[in-house]
Order: structure tokens, then C-alpha cells, then sequence
């Protein structure tokens, strides 16, 4: 309900916008001047909250009303909203625009809930809780690898060829592409970089798309070795990530591979060779941390990290 009353807010104010024909986006005044608006859609949105939760089960003939007594009062509130800001505001907006809001918000807000009503509750979603089945490919996922009497998952095998190409695409945009020097410029000094004319916001978005990117690919890598996937699969392994992270060196491309690899030995080995109650696949996650908060210790900057030179 919050999110399609958000939204009729937003269309109602929009229409109202146009209706008015003046300029809302003043630097000065421009909440003074859209208050009418923003009061005549709100209005309207609020009191279509408050129906709702009274009565979720509306008739035709009640919806109808419900859309023309939430366009009349919203479009009073808006009235009443103007008349407070009027000393502050530098335009005037219409009554024509704040009635073009009030019913914008009341009929989006309401169309919005019938589709929701109709269309999402009548499928059927998974529960939260509930493990599923991860697609499985042949190729990728098929009858193990013997290689000197050692098993070799195909899985194991993507995620080894997959972490490689990431590394060197990434390491190639970084260091060989213009926006990727701007991402460098922008992490050692975002306004000095705005100076130089790096536009920061741009960088920033790029950011955290490049991120989603590589953590799709992460995922699809652990729901092929999982062969299920649940809401729950992904916080060690983000856990371990930041600690691989740590131990190569933060912002090192290399030290995230070897720090990376170096968890994975160690925990391997740990499962493998430690013996009695300290061993086994239940410690495994222990020693990782352990190697952690040695290198922490010894070695803040990371296996592969710089030393940090701090200046007065």
C-alpha cells in the first residue's frame, strides 16, 4: 500500500505540473510552490489509505465514489496548502492544477491496488524460507572430473575459469579505459576529481553497477555448486569475501584473487589435516578467521597491499 501510495503521489504531482504550467523548481521556493500540488495529490492518497483499511472489498459503485470524495478533498487540502504558503511561494498554482492532482493521485492509487489485487496475489510465490531447485547445467554441472586421483567438481572448474576472466576484464577496465582512471581518481579524491571535470555521480553509479555485475556472476557460480538456493546462502559467503578481501589488501585486484585462494586452501586443509575436535568441515569457517586475524595483526595492509605512508 505504501509504494502505490507513493507512486500515485508522484503521478498526481506530475499532472498537476502540467496543468499549472508554471515553473515548481525554483531553488528558493520551489516547496513552497509545489505544496498546493503535493497537498491536493497527498489528500487525496491519504484519504484512499484511510478507506482501505477500513474495507480492503470495495463494489464498482464505492471505488467510484471513493475516487471522486478523494479528488474533492484532496483538492481542498491543496487549496488550504497554497493559502498557508502564499506569502513564501512566488507563483500561484491554479485550482484547475491542484484538482488535477487530487484525482491523478485517487485514480492511480486506486487502479494500482485493483492490479495488485488481481494480477500479483494471484500467483503463486515461494516461500522465503523454502530451498529451490538451482537450474543445472550439463556442461557445467555434470559427472565429476578424475585427474590423478584427484575429484575436480565442474562447478569448481567454472568458478576457477570464471573468477579468472573477471579478474583480467576488471583489472583491464581500471587501468585501461578512461573510466576506469576516473574511478581511481574518484577514490582517492572525489572533489578534487570534480574539479578536473570527472563527472563523480556518473563514476559512482557505474560503481555499483560493475559490483551487481560481478556479484550476479558470484551467485550463479554458488548456486551451481549448491544446486539450491535459499535467502540465507548468501551471508557467509559474503562474509568470506570481505575477509578475502582483507587478507589480499582492500582495493588490490590481485590480492582479492589471492586472498580469495588462500581462504579456500586454508580451509581445505583445515578440513583435511587437522585432527580431532578441531578438524573437520564444522571448524573450517574458524580457521578462516583465525588466518584473518593474523594478517590483521602482522600485516594490516594485506598479503598483497601497500604500505600506507601517512602524512602530516
Amino acid at each position: 500500500m505504501v509504494v502505490f501510495a507513493g507512486l500515485a503521489i508522484a503521478v498526481g504531482y506530475v499532472a498537476g505540473g502540467r496543468v499549472a504550467k508554471v515553473d515548481l523548481n525554483h531553488p528558493v521556493s520551489r516547496w513552497y510552490d509545489r505544496a498546493p500540488v503535493l497537498g491536493g495529490a497527498g489528500g487525496a492518497v491519504a484519504l484512499w489509505i484511510v478507506v482501505r483499511l477500513v474495507n480492503r472489498d470495495l463494489n464498482p459503485l464505492l471505488i467510484a465514489g471513493v475516487i471522486v470524495l478523494g479528488a474533492l478533498v484532496g483538492t481542498a487540502i491543496g487549496w488550504l496548502a497554497g493559502l498557508a504558503v502564499r506569502r513564501n511561494a512566488r507563483v500561484e498554482v491554479s485550482v484547475q492544477a491542484i484538482a488535477a492532482a487530487a484525482a491523478g493521485g485517487a485514480v492511480v492509487a486506486e487502479v494500482g491496488w485493483v492490479i495488485f489485487k488481481k494480477v500479483i496475489t494471484s500467483i503463486e510465490w515461494p516461500s522465503a524460507k523454502l530451498r529451490i531447485p538451482f537450474p543445472q547445467l550439463d556442461v557445467v554441472t555434470g559427472k565429476a572430473l578424475q585427474a590423478g586421483g584427484v575429484t575436480i567438481q565442474r562447478s569448481a572448474i567454472f568458478t576457477v575459469g570464471a573468477l579468472a576472466v573477471c579478474a583480467v576484464l576488471l583489472w583491464l577496465f581500471i587501468n585501461r579505459t578512461r573510466l576506469g582512471r576516473g574511478m581511481q581518481a574518484v577514490s582517492q579524491d572525489p572533489d578534487t576529481a570534480r574539479l578536473m571535470g570527472i563527472n563523480v555521480d556518473r563514476i559512482i553509479v557505474v560503481a555499483f553497477a560493475l559490483g551487481a555485475v560481478l556479484a550476479a556472476i558470484a551467485g550463479v557460480s554458488q548456486g551451481l555448486q549448491n544446486t539450491n538456493i535459499e535467502f540465507r546462502m548468501g551471508f557467509l559467503a559474503g562474509l568470506k569475501a570481505f575477509t578475502a578481501a582483507v587478507l589480499g589488501g582492500i582495493g588490490n585486484i590481485y590480492g582479492a584473487v589471492v586472498g580469495g585462494l588462500v581462504l579456500g586452501v586454508v580451509e581445505a586443509m583445515a578440513t583435511q589435516y587437522i585432527p580431532g575436535q578441531f578438524g573437520g568441515s564444522t571448524w573450517k569457517d574458524v580457521w578462516a578467521f583465525v588466518i584473518l586475524i593474523l594478517v590483521l595483526v602482522f600485516r594490516p595492509q594485506g598479503l598483497l597491499g601497500a604500505r600506507v605512508v601517512d602524512r602530516a
